[in-house]
């Protein structure tokens, strides 16, 4: 096998095993795995697949600030440079979220030339994630401000590649005009996440899981809270504390049984409950299948 492609296709695997359990944050909950292999697909588009340590780095690129891995096993499998440039394009998360974003435009020009190719490969896929599936609870004018602050990070590279820069102004003007002008194709994600929720007969018991992310005692006042946001839209449901194992920790949550017909009230729920409780996500399974909603942006 060409030894080019034989490290593109263990980049694959690698980062299909990395980001397995993990998904888009957009209402349609798309694999992960499909926005790292866009950034490939964008990477070769621009530079005609010329440079392997570019495209490898392409689909790692999150693999170090999203998952358990680190520069060094990067470094060990793929390479200096390909760890290099993951790591140039990998957020420092202790920061808050507005400092992440200057210091994310300020390191820009600073970068390496493949390092600045692959970040605005992966602005270019989370431009259309936004266009297609927004985030729950993101209005016109705060997909407009995600837009605005993709601009300014692509204008602060500028002269890197001529073709990748084209792309992302191409995409830039669309996902603008399908924002301001509510474009056909830019449908609402949460009838592609309602279709992955319905069941073929009967009415479906849906389990709605407050995950309590930031793993906090949770209190009495926490269940009214959920019950009366319950009360809103079903005329009944049960809610019970429980106890879960996330990210290796046990934690208390809440679990709400609801029975309806409207799997669309069920994600609109989910996402209300997601802003009300800032939470990262909420879980919602229906006969066995089980889907992460998101509030949280794609930054």
């Amino acid at each position: 096998m060409n030894a080019d492609l034989s490290r593109l296709t263990k980049a694959l695997v690698f980062a299909a095993e990395a980001h397995r359990n993990q998904r888009r944050k957009g209402a349609a909950q798309e694999p992960y795995l499909n926005h790292l292999v866009e950034v490939l697909d964008l990477v070769v588009q621009a530079t005609g697949g010329a440079d392997t340590d570019v495209m490898v780095a392409a689909l790692l690129h999150d693999v170090v600030e999203d998952t358990s891995t680190t520069y060094e096993d990067v470094a060990a499998g793929f390479g200096e440079r390909v760890a290099e440039i993951v790591r140039e394009n990998s957020d420092d998360m202790s920061l808050p979220k507005s400092e992440r974003r200057r210091a994310r435009i300020a390191a820009m020009p600073l970068k390496s030339r493949g390092a600045r190719i692959v970040k605005m490969a992966d602005v270019i896929s989370n431009l259309r994630a936004i266009a297609v599936s927004p985030p729950a609870g993101w209005p016109v004018e705060r997909r407009l401000g995600y837009l605005e602050a993709c601009r300014q990070l692509v204008d602060a590279g500028r002269g890197t590649d001529a073709a990748i820069e084209r792309i992302f102004d191409e995409t830039a003007a669309e996902v603008e005009r399908s924002i301001r002008d509510d474009a056909p194709f830019a449908f609402d994600g949460r009838e592609v996440t309602a279709r992955h929720l319905e069941s073929a007969i009967g009415q479906a018991v849906h389990l709605v899981y407050l995950p309590n992310t930031e793993g906090r005692a949770l209190e009495a006042a926490d269940v009214d809270r959920l019950c009366e946001i319950l009360g809103r839209s079903f005329p009944s449901a049960t809610v019970q504390p429980a106890e879960a194992i996330y990210e290796g920790r046990r934690r208390s949550i809440l679990l709400a049984r609801i029975r309806t017909d409207s799997t669309d009230a069920v994600v609109d729920l989910a996402q209300r409950l997601c802003i009300a409780f800032h939470q990262r996500f909420v879980g919602v399974e229906v006969s066995g299948r089980y889907i992460r909603i998101y509030a949280d942006d794609t930054e």
